[in-house]
């Protein structure tokens, strides 16, 4: 059985941090393939995104880069109108097909709120969560958030220790509004592609 693991998200724009996870995900959960996913519009983030979708699923693959191991898929951009994580599993899934285990890839803060989310029982009992964590962080909530989705709904979450990046992508924006240097938090190959589209 292959392993793939979708990992969704603004990346408006997209980091290291994001990078950082993918990767870290690939490896310690032995992921075939990881499928990101920019969304068109997230269901808890209703205001315009400062970058169109064409503008991030462009920065999104060049900071995963195309690789055999990450593919950077414009899914719900085609798809239009808000983006439900529960959706696009289903068409991922169905996809690759039976013999396809497919996982979410997701942050500490995500994974807190997923009660939240479009068809929350069916993502948890369906399909197994990648959560990224960095030391210490809420580290008791979500022991104890994930003690009860395991133990009441069967859910299967992976916890992996992703490098952290010391940065948010909203704090990225303001430090390129403000001409603060962001070079730093993001592939060069971004970092040109924001300045020569005069992004943000």
């Amino acid at each position: 059985m292959s392993r793939i693991g979708v990992f969704g998200g603004s990346f408006d724009p997209p980091h290291f941090g994001h990078v950082c996870l993918a990767r870290q995900a690939a490896a310690e959960c032995m992921l075939d393939l990881v499928v990101v996913v920019p969304a068109n519009e997230q269901p808890f983030k209703r205001e315009h995104h400062a970058a169109t979708g064409e503008h991030r699923y462009n920065m999104a693959c060049l900071a995963f880069g195309q690789s055999g191991s990450i593919l950077v898929s414009d899914i719900e951009i085609k798809k239009g109108g808000v983006s439900y994580t529960a959706d696009t599993l289903r068409e991922i899934r169905q996809l690759f097909g039976t013999g396809t285990e497919v996982s979410f890839i997701l942050g500490t803060d995500a994974f807190l709120n997923l009660e939240k989310w479009k068809d929350f029982e069916e993502l948890v009992v369906g399909y197994p969560f990648i959560v990224g964590t960095r030391p210490g962080y809420k580290k008791e909530e979500l022991r104890g958030f994930v003690s009860r989705l395991t133990g009441t709904c069967g859910a299967k979450v992976t916890t992996v220790r992703n490098r952290q990046i010391p940065v948010s992508s909203t704090e990225l924006k303001n430090m390129i509004k403000t001409g603060g240097d962001f070079s730093r938090f993001m592939p060069a190959e971004v970092v040109r592609y924001i300045e020569d589209n005069g992004l943000y």
